[in-house]
């Protein structure tokens, strides 16, 4: 399967972790607007390249790392 990722979508998916990381965090890491991180990450969540992780202390909040894979 092939998909062209926007630059900023591969900024940010290079920026993540096994780890939740929250996308003000990646913000920081990338240097990009904390706009274009929520758009990145959009278009990663739905290329099943990353997931959503809440965190149990504040629901309202929401870390994001990279999906793991298994060969089946």
């Amino acid at each position: 399967m092939y998909f062209a990722l926007p630059k900023s979508a591969l900024q940010v998916f290079g920026a993540l972790e096994d780890r939740p990381v929250s996308s003000k965090e990646l913000a920081r890491r990338t240097n990009l607007s904390e706009r274009t991180v929520r758009y990145a990450l959009k278009i990663l969540k739905e290329n099943g390249l990353v997931e959503e992780i809440f965190f149990l202390r504040d629901a309202r909040k929401r870390g994001y790392r990279r999906k793991k894979f298994t060969l089946d």
